[in-house]
Order: C-alpha cells, then structure tokens, then sequence
C-alpha cells in the first residue's frame, strides 16, 4: 500500500494548480459574495395613499428593517423606478388601510414589481407578519377599552388608543434576515451570516473537485496501461485502492484545513465554539466525498468522461444542498427532500450550526453519522464497480 501512496503522491505532485486554484477561489468568491450580501440594501418604495395614522405606523415600522432602503414616493414615480431597476418593488399602502384594521376587514397591499426574487418574497412575509401585528393588536387594545369601560365610566376611546399604542411597543420588531436566537449553554446571541454561509458553502463546494479529481488517478492509469502492470504486480486491489483513498483523503484534509484557517486568519471567519465538532464533520465529509470520487471512478470509463461529468453533478448537488444559497429560503419539498440525499446539506448544516448558530459538538453527531453512511456506500459501490471495469 506505501508503494501506491507514494506513487499516487507523485502522480499529484504535477497537479498542485487544482489544489491551489480551487482554493483561492474558495477565498476569493467568499470575500466576494460574503462583503456583497452583507452591505446590498435593496431599494423598496412605498406609497402611502391612505395617509392615516395607522399607515404612517406600518411605514415607520417597516423602516426599522435594515436589510432594505426604504423610500417615498407617489404611484407614479414608484412605477417608473421599479421599471428602471431603481428599486425592486414598491409597496402601495391602499385607501382605507386604517379603517379596514380597525373594522377587522380584509388588508391588502399592493405591489408594483417586475418579477419576484428572495427579497420580495422575504418582503411579502415581513409585511404579512406586520399587519397581523397590527391587526391583532387592535383586537387587543379594543377589549382591553371595552373591558375598562365597563368597569367605570372612562373615555373609550383614549384607552382604545393607549391600549393600542402600548401593545405595539411592546412588540421588538426583529429584521427576518438577521433572526437571533440565544443558545442556553452560552448565552449567546448568534444569527444568520452571509459571509459564514459564503465561507462554509465555498469550501464544500471547491473542496470536491480537488478530491474527486485526485482519485480519479486511477482512469489515467487504466488509460496509459499503468493500471494492467500495477494489477500484475504483487500489490493487492485493496491496498491499491486503499492507498489511492488514503491520498485523496489526505489532500482533502489538507484542503479543507487550508480553507478554515485561510477563512479565520484572511476573512476573519468566526468558527464557533467546538473545533472538534468541526473537525469530526469535515473528516467524514472528506470520506464521502472520497468515496464519491472513487464510485465515479467506476462508473466512467476514461478522464476525460469524469472531467465532462463531475461538474454537472457536482454543481447540481452543492445548490440543492445549499452551498449557493441558504436552504431556510427554500419552499419547495421535493427540493428539500433531494437536498437531503447530499453529502453537502450535511456538511453545511452541522459546520453552519456551530459556526453561525453557537451550538457545541452535539451539532456535528447526526450529519457525521449521515456521512459515515454516504461515505460506506458510495465507497461499497465504488469498490464494486472499479474491479467490473
């Protein structure tokens, strides 16, 4: 087996641009895409046509969202603007919005768009959530008036107003993007954090083309005939396939151990409060994507077919598992559901958790027991198909 490392090791040696390529653009593309998320605040006009009371309350908490820029304008102009692409949508807040909440009608608001996107999407759920809001605590504020009143003769309607007011202050409106939750172990605040997401998501995503590529040494050698004379020789299949994992496995170690610490020392990046949680999910990550590579390995039958097939497969699986966008943003179940088939999801869920959420090692167990898995078939269906070929 030392033989075939060595040999496989010296196979890399001439190879060590993929390494370096696919890691500085890990670097790069996180830097790039994690600074970009962080600082865009899209522009989202709001027309305000009923000039009430209740109206100048929902855009003044609508304006407490940080993540968008908020701007007034008439219908007129804000038609134009969307239309330019100055904003991404505007909100029109319709005649009659503060009747309707104090009767219990139906709200609507209207939107001015040219498509929709995340951030609309997001939107219409920050200002369906605000209405409720308000909606329910005018409800409140007017049992509470009704209840008072009938107790001792008071001026319903300033209780009806105070009540309302108090209700609504006491609410602590929380930017959806920028959701906190404290961790009882530590007591802690974490949230969402584009550039950890960037960071995480980069590195499984580049991580994998270095380590499949570097299993599939074995096509090349199978190609040049390398592979007939080292069959013959008095190495075992398995310590040939063992050693051919070993290096992939050590490559992609090393890889991933460059990218968290390129990330902690170059970025910034904050790992949170269990090294060896995350160590434990990028150990076995590497397995399986090493037991990927390996399974490809068997099914393609020269070099050529494997650089031709691992970045469809590999770039389809990393967005379904989340490595391009965070999959709290995805609605679909048949999505989620093939997004649970890859090793990915699994990566970025237990590496995210502690990283971005302040969680221990108790989050690393249940997606390195999915690796383990992964890994164990993918190496079982490699194994088998590499000696049929």
């Amino acid at each position: 087996m030392l033989s075939i490392v060595k040999l496989r090791l010296l196979r890399l040696r001439d190879e060590y641009l993929v390494f370096v390529i696919m890691t500085a653009m890990a670097l790069g593309l996180t830097f790039i895409f994690g600074f970009s998320f962080n600082s865009y605040r899209p522009s989202v006009i709001i027309v305000d046509e009923d000039n009430s009371l209740y109206s100048k309350n929902f855009i003044e908490e609508l304006k407490q969202i940080e993540t968008f820029r908020f701007v007034d304008m008439d219908v007129n102009s804000a038609s134009k603007s969307v239309e330019e692409g100055d904003a991404v949508v505007a909100l029109v807040i319709n005649e009659g919005f503060q009747n309707n909440i104090q009767k219990g009608n139906k709200i609507t608001i209207g939107q001015i768009k040219v498509k929709d996107d995340t951030y609309i999407l997001t939107l219409q759920e920050t200002v369906r959530s605000l209405i409720m809001k308000m909606a329910g605590s005018k409800k409140i504020a007017k049992v509470t008036a009704e209840f008072i009143s009938s107790q001792k003769p008071v001026n319903k309607e300033e209780i009806e107003s105070y009540a309302y007011k108090s209700v609504m202050d006491s609410w602590k409106y929380k930017n959806p993007l920028k959701i906190t939750s404290t961790v009882a172990d530590t007591g802690e605040n974490f949230g969402y954090d584009a550039m950890k997401h960037s960071m995480i998501g980069f590195t499984v995503f580049f991580s994998m083309y270095t380590m499949v590529f570097s299993i599939g040494t074995i096509l090349s050698d199978k190609q040049y005939k390398t592979w007939d004379r080292i069959l013959i020789s008095p190495i075992s299949m398995p310590s040939i396939l063992g050693g051919t994992m070993i290096v992939s496995f050590l490559v992609g170690i090393i890889q991933m151990a460059v990218l968290v610490l390129g990330g902690k020392y170059l970025i910034g990046i904050d790992w949170g409060n269990s090294t060896a949680g995350i160590m434990l999910v990028v150990t076995l990550f590497v397995f399986a994507v090493t037991s990927l590579g390996l399974m490809l390995s068997g099914i393609v039958k020269t070099q050529a077919q494997l650089g031709a097939m691992t970045p469809v497969i590999l770039t389809s699986t990393s967005m379904l598992g989340g490595c391009m966008w965070p999959l709290e943003i995805v609605n679909n179940k048949v999505l989620l559901l093939l997004a649970e088939l890859t090793p990915q999801k699994w990566a970025i869920q237990g590496m995210e958790a502690i990283a971005a959420k302040g969680m221990g090692f108790e989050a690393a167990i249940i997606p390195s027991i999915v690796l383990f898995a992964m890994g164990i078939l993918f190496f079982g269906i490699g194994v088998k198909m590499v000696k049929q070929n």
